[in-house]
């Protein structure tokens, strides 16, 4: 095709050019018209003869574009196409076949495709094949062997007639997903209905009654679920706003007008136009004629935007609303007793702390001014329980005045005297061996360190938890206690063993014990969660049981030999000399056990026991660098006080509120009444040296 071209273009230009030559440099044209019609006619029929070349060109490149285009279409269908003749002899069949069927075909070399038209469903339906213009099949299941899936199936056949030939296309379409869509809509029909029924079934057990409005037809109809309870008279349909007025005849009075507001065509119509068409309730009450008000709850539904139409479902809720009503009395009466009840027992509780810790103040304040003293180490170790004693009781008393101290997970590290700490242990948990023949030995490892800092009350609870159980489960014998250490660094790893010879446990009991949520081993494990320990447990049933605790503290002293050291003796004192400190306390005994605190100082301490002499001091024109004011004082307390002090004029002293009323948010409060600071009893020294140093050495 491409030489032919060429060629036609060649003849075409020589012809031309000898036409022009001719015609310019010889006579032949001038005289023989004929010549030049034969070239020109020549000219022409080459012209023709080249388009129609590259117009046929052109067509077939189209041809084939097309051609690929189809082939592309057919083979990423679902769709098998067939042509046949009259013969049933296959003239085409699309690449797709194997996709679809399963099958594997060489039109070459089997021209008659015979395995298609085998497969025995395919086969089956097409049994009755003729020759007619136009077949269609049901959809038929068939099992792609090669896939290994099923799918559906449907035969389309039509006629082809061009000229005098006559050819069939067939088309095998792959229609799985308009089946599963057919399945799916029967399926769904099938549940609407059968929700439908149940929604039904529901309605009628939850209401009533119900009334169904045709919002753009005013229209109504009334019906009841239960017929002995026909409360608007008997079931009707009408016309909806003269339903209505007859509706509002059985309706309190009372509730009437609320009822029109939400019932009539004109709001509910108004909800639709607005697209406000969340369900609403209304509750109202019958008429009064009635022996007793009955009280219903009407459910506006707002079915339908287009139609407009409203379903209102109705119940008797007279005893619900009975009890509501009667609840929410007994609710408020219930919230007024609590609050009275709450604000009497804060009172109370601060009264009883108040009680408590002005005893324990006056026990820990005197018992660290004679540990300061030179005294006999018999006398010093009684003192020392006595303060610890106290310090635990107190420890107990915060407890339960600020239960989230009791929970506290924060360490609370100290100093402290290791020999001093298990000495404790053992005098503490023998109080509880009673009668029983049972001898507590303390095995302190001589190579521990003495001073070590950590949480010492848990510590002390974690063990004594121990030693006490394995009294409990002891009858005689001993409970040997076992401590020694392995030096990590600066770190000890204390091993605390707690050996009983008491009555043992199965290995199904220790299990139960050891996964135990409650109890005192649940306690102790608890405890050593937070100092970062572990437990173990060994027992034999009848013969012991070995509680082993691990943990790690710091060492702050490693000696071994010399005297131990008790905890915090030396307390972090300085000077302040020339500082004037004023006491004000109604308690004598707790002026004497404060002085006694502020003496190691060397400050000038001034003592007076109430608001009063405290005022007549300041207006005298004494001057004080700092004033301890105990709160709860009789006649003026410290408050009063303070305001009073604050009327002075040129009164800048600092104000430390001194006070056993050491409830959870006290400094807070204590702060915003105006004083610079907060120290609860008994006195802490460490907070005395706080408060010291930053109102007093601090101004040095």
């Amino acid at each position: 095709m491409k030489n032919k071209k060429n060629i036609t273009l060649a003849l075409l230009i020589l012809i031309i050019l000898a036409y022009l030559y001719l015609s310019q440099y010889t006579s032949i044209f001038e005289n023989n018209i004929y010549i030049q019609n034969i070239l020109l006619g020549l000219i022409v029929i080459m012209a023709l003869y080249t388009l129609v070349l590259v117009s046929s060109k052109n067509s077939v490149k189209k041809s084939k574009s097309k051609e690929k285009l189809f082939k592309a279409l057919v083979r990423n269908s679902d769709t098998i196409y067939i042509l046949i003749n009259k013969d049933k002899k296959v003239l085409y069949l699309s690449e797709n076949v194997e996709e679809i069927l399963g099958i594997k075909i060489d039109p070459k070399t089997d021209s008659s495709i015979e395995q298609i038209f085998n497969i025995p469903i395919i086969k089956d339906e097409i049994r009755n094949l003729k020759i007619v213009d136009e077949y269609v099949s049901q959809m038929f299941k068939y099992d792609n062997p090669k896939y290994n899936h099923e799918i559906w199936l449907r035969i389309k056949i039509f006629k082809v007639t061009e000229k005098n030939d006559e050819n069939y296309i067939i088309q095998i379409i792959d229609s799985t997903k308009e089946h599963d869509r057919q399945h799916l809509l029967i399926t769904q029909a099938s549940n609407i209905k059968t929700r439908e029924l149940q929604l039904n079934q529901i309605t009628a057990a939850s209401y009533d009654m119900e009334i169904n409005i045709n919002l753009n037809m005013n229209k109504y109809e009334l019906k009841y679920f239960k017929k002995d309870n026909l409360y608007f008279g008997d079931e009707r349909i009408g016309k909806y706003t003269e339903g209505l007025n007859e509706i509002l005849s059985y309706i309190n009075e009372n509730d009437r007008e609320e009822v029109m507001n939400n019932f009539s065509l004109e709001s509910l119509y108004t909800h639709f136009k607005n697209f406000e068409i969340d369900s609403k309730i209304v509750r109202y009450r019958l008429g009064s004629e009635l022996k007793n008000n009955i009280w219903l709850e009407s459910t506006i539904f707002f079915l339908s935007n287009k139609k407009a139409t409203v379903s209102i479902l109705t119940k008797n809720v007279t005893e619900s609303a009975e009890n509501i009503r009667m609840q929410n009395v007994m609710l408020q009466n219930a919230i007024n007793d609590l609050k009275i009840a709450d604000k009497s027992k804060t009172k109370l509780i601060q009264t009883i702390s108040h009680d408590i810790r002005v005893p324990l103040t006056n026990i820990i304040g005197l018992s660290e001014t004679i540990l300061e003293k030179e005294i006999s180490n018999n006398v010093k170790e009684d003192i020392e329980n006595i303060k610890d004693s106290s310090n635990e009781v107190l420890r107990i008393i915060d407890g339960l005045i600020n239960p989230n101290k009791m929970i506290q997970k924060n360490l609370e590290e100290v100093n402290y005297s290791i020999f001093k700490v298990f000495n404790q242990i053992v005098k503490y948990t023998s109080e509880y061996i009673g009668n029983k023949p049972i001898n507590i030995n303390l095995n302190l490892d001589n190579n521990l360190p003495i001073i070590l800092c950590g949480d010492k009350r848990r510590i002390r609870e974690a063990v004594s938890e121990i030693v006490i159980n394995s009294i409990k489960y002891t009858n005689e014998g001993e409970i040997n206690i076992n401590v020694r250490g392995e030096k990590i660094d600066s770190n000890v790893k204390l091993i605390v063993e707690v050996i009983d010879t008491g009555i043992g446990m199965s290995k199904e009991k220790l299990n139960s014990v050891m996964e135990s949520k409650t109890g005192g081993i649940n306690r102790v494990k608890n405890l050593l969660n937070t100092l970062k320990g572990s437990l173990e447990i060994e027992s034999k049933e009848n013969e012991y049981t070995k509680v082993t605790l691990t943990f790690i503290q710091k060492i702050v002293e490693d000696n071994k030999i010399r005297q131990i050291l008790e905890d915090n003796k030396t307390a972090d004192t300085f000077n302040l000399n020339g500082k004037k400190i004023l006491v004000v306390d109604d308690n004598k005994l707790n002026l004497k056990v404060t002085n006694r605190l502020l003496e190691p100082y060397g400050a000038s301490v001034t003592l007076v026991e109430s608001g009063i002499e405290c005022i007549d001091l300041i207006n005298a024109q004494n001057t004080f660098d700092l004033i301890l004011l105990d709160q709860m004082m009789p006649g003026m307390d410290g408050e009063t006080t303070l305001n009073k002090l604050k009327e002075i004029e040129n009164f800048n002293t600092p104000v430390i509120a001194l006070t056993a009323d050491a409830m959870e948010g006290q400094k807070e409060k204590y702060l915003s009444m105006g004083f610079n600071d907060y120290i609860s009893k008994p006195i802490d020294k460490k907070e005395l040296n706080r408060v010291l140093r930053e109102y007093l050495k601090n101004n040095n």
